[in-house]
């Protein structure tokens, strides 16, 4: 092949240079841009430099030049067509200055062969997806992805669950689940797989599912309920909701009580509510005030209790708390926790509640939560069933009987669920 070298002050000089000398179908080899006189780096001039050949010498390449059909099949994936071997089609002068030099190469177009080449590539990319994402977790300190092996359907769920806040464990152990019980087919089903998921989650959500019959119970007492929790949680609108639904809907006579005389305008607030409703409504100070209170209310067929919020970490008050619980007597003692705050203050304070021994859950505010997967981990941390779960400040209408179903679909779709579903009033 013949070869030239030119010399110019610019790109232009230069190829104007080429094409007289070599035609108008000269072929660039390579180009480079250099000072000139310079010493040690100063001072000197800018030059360029073409070197370029005859377009017929250039489309004459040795045999050395050539890759081999093997040399060219060794950066083919597996299952993909070989790459042509042919060199492009040698880059030709133009009118229009070059800006950058024209290199040799060889034309590269893996591609599937066929529709099953084509699904195990996209399987293959979803697997080192999932990889990247395990790596990433591992390397921030986070819990480990799903297994690597883990179908897309089900590993999109586990991410979900993941996401939202489901401990790593109870994740795990509802994927191992429901890759137990579906078939293969099934499980790269994504409707199939979010139905087994639902199903898994819910079954870990303990539910009371009826609403307490009212009137006398086996101790010859009126049925008594309590409800105890943090402040701020919402027991003094839930007593009003489920007051409103035993009266309004049920039919039944219902008796109110409040010991929460610390916060302000507590009492006036629920005693607003008494008198929309036309139910009586007693104060009490002390816990002998609390057992005097439900005496007197004694031909009611349901009797609430509404104690103040206390802080979990508030040891002296929430045996205070205890006293005035266990002066009422309650058939049933409810803990009341809100779905908006934090997974770490939800566990703290059903721990410390305990010394109350509430036998009951509500979970209020789930319209403000951002997420839902806490309430499972709560429910299993504690061994608490649900009773009721709030959705809003509207009374009676925004409370309804706690629903492992409607929880765990909650937990899968996050708020597009709660946004859809119905709601079931108690």
């Amino acid at each position: 092949m013949k070869l030239k070298t030119y010399t110019a002050n610019s790109m232009a000089q230069a190829l104007a240079e080429v094409k007289k000398d070599l035609g108008k179908d000269a072929v660039i080899l390579h180009t480079r841009v250099h000072k000139a006189g310079a010493v040690m780096g100063i001072g000197g001039r800018q030059v360029v430099e073409i070197t370029a050949s005859d377009q017929a010498a250039a489309r004459r390449p040795a045999a050395s030049q050539v890759p081999t059909r093997a040399e060219a099949s060794s950066f083919s994936p597996t299952r993909f067509q070989s790459v042509r071997t042919e060199p492009l089609a040698p880059a030709v002068v133009e009118t229009k200055p070059v800006s950058s030099p024209v290199p040799l190469a060889v034309r590269v177009e893996p591609a599937p062969v066929d529709a099953e080449g084509l699904a195990s590539l996209r399987e293959d990319l979803a697997a080192i997806k999932r990889l990247v994402g395990q790596a990433l977790a591992n390397a921030s300190g986070k819990a480990a992805g799903p297994a690597p092996d883990m179908p897309v359907a089900l590993s999109d769920l586990y991410t979900r669950l993941r996401e939202d806040g489901l401990r790593p464990e109870i994740a795990d152990a509802i994927a191992s689940g429901v890759r137990d019980e579906l078939s293969a087919a099934e499980l790269s089903d994504p409707d199939v797989a979010r139905s087994a998921v639902v199903r898994h989650v819910g079954n870990r959500i303990q539910t009371v599912g009826v609403v307490s019959k009212a009137g006398l119970q086996p101790d010859n007492r009126p049925l008594t309920i309590a409800l105890v929790g943090p402040t701020g949680v919402g027991k003094t609108t839930t007593i009003a909701k489920l007051a409103a639904a035993y009266k309004l809907r049920l039919g039944k006579r219902v008796g109110l009580v409040t010991c929460d005389t610390y916060r302000i305008a507590a009492v006036e607030q629920l005693r607003t509510y008494a008198g929309i409703i036309s139910i009586p409504l007693k104060v009490a100070i002390s816990h002998e005030e609390v057992a005097e209170a439900c005496r007197s209310l004694h031909d009611c067929d349901v009797i609430i209790l509404d104690t103040p919020g206390r802080s979990q970490h508030d040891s002296a008050r929430l045996d205070e708390l205890a006293a005035c619980v266990d002066a009422a007597r309650p058939h049933e003692t409810h803990l009341v926790l809100s779905a908006s705050v934090a997974e770490g203050v939800l566990g703290r304070a059903a721990e410390l509640f305990t010394r109350v021994k509430p036998d009951r859950l509500v979970i209020t505010k789930l319209d403000e939560a951002v997420q839902f997967a806490p309430i499972v981990n709560l429910a299993g941390r504690t061994g608490l069933r649900l009773s009721f779960v709030t959705t809003g400040q509207e009374v009676p209408d925004h409370i309804e009987l706690a629903s492992a179903a409607r929880l765990a679909s909650l937990v899968v779709d996050g708020r597009a669920a709660l946004e859809r579903s119905e709601a079931v009033h108690a």
